[in-house]
């Protein structure tokens, strides 16, 4: 699977957050730092990424929250070294 930047970017976020299994991250958090041309765009690659299972969606009383898929971990490390 091909990934573009914004996808990685996202992963690589939660990766370098520790973000992973019951550690989550909210979306208004997770969208903080990217230009804001960009934040409808994370939407859909974050619903991609969830649907792919490479990210778990909490739902909360306040809002969803997202983490990295402890099992997936290895696969997000090396989708992120063929970026380099």
């Amino acid at each position: 699977m091909v990934y573009d930047d914004v996808s990685k970017t996202i992963l690589r976020k939660l990766l370098y957050d520790n973000r992973i299994g019951a550690k989550h991250i909210l979306l208004e958090n997770l969208k903080t730092g990217f230009p804001s041309h960009l934040k409808g765009d994370i939407d859909k690659k974050l619903k991609k990424l969830v649907k792919e299972n490479l990210i778990l969606k909490h739902p909360t009383s306040y809002g969803p929250q997202y983490a990295l898929n402890p099992q997936k971990v290895q696969e997000i490390i090396n989708i992120l070294n063929d970026s380099i």
